[in-house]
């Protein structure tokens, strides 16, 4: 019997097409730029232009292979479902309000192959513990997969190599020349039209993004032979001269699904395999792929997206500030950080997890307010990706589920790990007066406001060990200075 096939704009994989078993010549294969999902967020301008045309070059690609595709542009997938009028399936979304709306529409669903471990699966794992922890999810996988195992060890006897992955860039530090691809024809067609569509963020000057599966695949090629060696030990480095570092920038095509998690996986192993790159590196890759990425997405499954809304813990009430919009700061870490992610749709974990996110935690901002700010800002932002990392893992509004201390530090871990305190007009190791660094000030002031609570009996215990050292005079000032950093936010002169 004939049957739609529904591809989504994050399943651009023929393994898909095979999955859900596709017939070239009876079966239709219907892609919908749906501007109801647009219109959703402030995205990215270039979020939007990658998805279409990353769409449109699979359409393409689907075409040369004889498969019949119905491709529909500014509609909508609940109508062209309707119009069809016959059985529609789709590789389960992995996003649970597209899901629902798909659900709604009587389409059926077949699993993700590219998740390692099944939603059911997890679920199961659950049933035993009481509390999720990575460290533990991320073992079982690596046993039941075999990656950098040695019978039932770990390669190196080590399963992770965190303390080893912790280095600055040294002063001779330079950026390596990062893979770039000229748009085409196709990709030219939607960038007309994306750069009018209102109500986005940002612009799309120099895009160069992959948007097709060769170009995703000479991505990793050229991490893992240039940048792959690297990346461990220099993985939390910031520089204002390298937004990139050894970074793979591999999230957007993964999360289209361009590439998949295991032929990634499988890069990192065989370069290890073939002296290429050290254990710490391939370890610390591997870790990102097959551990954390996919553990968040169970996170997102287990509690479910209308939890997640309602978790503020901390009971963060700040609005998000102004600067995080348009960059103009005068810190220089959120100054450079936030207008290098305006411009590109990118920063890497360590970015986002200790500037852009923390800067907010220490604020106390409404978690949902900047899980919505990285939802629009990043090329590789989904709800399944962002609602955990942020309102879990940054803002540590989900009594900690996520993670066993909230990822909370001052300006002078910031100096340690970055060049950006160098000219900055603010001085990290000053908690108060009119030069304390916004994040050092907030940092203390942050450890004040919760300890009475049961924060303080976290692994920020040792955190609290050194609040003790602080008089009522400096607690004082810190109070003062925080009063008046609320003032310079609200005037936007912070």
């Amino acid at each position: 019997m004939a049957k739609t096939v529904l591809i989504l704009g994050d399943q651009l994989s023929l393994d898909y097409i095979s999955s859900l078993g596709t017939h070239p010549t009876e079966d239709t294969v219907l892609m919908v730029e749906d501007w109801s999902l647009v219109e959703r967020k402030p995205y990215h301008r270039k979020k939007i232009a990658l998805v279409w045309s990353a769409m449109r070059h699979f359409r393409d690609e689907l075409e040369s292979r004889g498969y019949s595709v119905l491709y529909k542009v500014q509609a909508s997938i609940v109508t062209c479902i309707a119009e069809i009028g016959q059985p529609t399936v789709c590789i389960e979304p992995r996003e649970q309000g597209v899901r629902e709306l798909l659900v709604a529409q009587g389409v059926t669903f077949e699993p993700d192959p590219y998740w390692f471990v099944s939603p059911s699966a997890f679920s199961e794992w659950m049933s035993s513990r009481k509390q999720p922890r990575l460290e533990q999810y991320y073992r079982m996988v690596r046993q039941q997969t075999g990656y950098l195992m040695d019978g039932e060890k770990p390669v190196g006897d080590v399963w992770n190599f965190d303390k080893e992955n912790r280095k600055p860039f040294p002063k001779n530090h330079q950026a390596i020349l990062q893979p770039s691809f000229a748009p085409d024809e196709t990709t030219l067609d939607v960038i007309s039209i994306v750069k009018d569509i209102p109500n986005l963020t940002a612009d799309l000057d120099n895009f160069t993004e992959a948007v097709t599966r060769d170009a995703a695949l000479a991505r990793l090629r050229w991490f893992v032979h240039y940048a792959l060696a690297d990346f461990g030990r220099y993985e939390d480095a910031m520089s204002s001269r390298d937004m990139y570092g050894f970074h793979s920038i591999l999230s957007p095509a993964l999360n289209l699904s361009l590439l998949s998690p295991a032929e990634c996986i499988d890069a990192a192993v065989e370069a290890y395999s073939a002296n290429m790159a050290p254990l710490a590196s391939v370890e610390a890759f591997v870790r990102q792929v097959l551990g954390w990425r996919e553990y968040m997405f169970h996170l997102y499954e287990w509690l479910g997206s209308d939890s997640w809304n309602e978790q503020n813990a901390l009971g963060a009430t700040e609005p998000l500030p102004d600067f995080y919009w348009t960059g103009r700061t005068r810190m220089n870490c959120l100054n450079i950080t936030i207008t290098d992610t305006l411009r590109t749709g990118y920063a890497h974990h360590i970015i986002r997890l200790m500037l852009q996110g923390n800067f907010a935690l220490l604020l106390g901002v409404n978690p949902t307010e900047i899980r919505d700010w990285f939802w629009a800002a990043f090329l590789d932002a989904y709800d399944w990706v962002v609602t955990p990392n942020v309102i879990g893992m940054s803002q540590a509004a989900d009594n900690g589920l996520t993670a066993t201390k909230p990822y909370a530090a001052s300006g002078a871990y910031i100096d340690r790990m970055s060049d950006y305190c160098k000219g900055c007009v603010y001085k990290p190791k000053e908690s108060s007066g009119e030069t304390a660094c916004p994040f050092t000030t907030l940092y203390w002031d942050f450890l004040m406001r919760h300890e009475n609570t049961s924060l303080a009996k976290t692994r920020l215990s040792t955190n609290y060990l050194a609040l003790r050292g602080k008089t009522p005079a400096d607690r004082a000032a810190i109070a003062e200075r925080r009063t008046m950093l609320k003032k310079l936010l609200q005037s936007n002169q912070l």
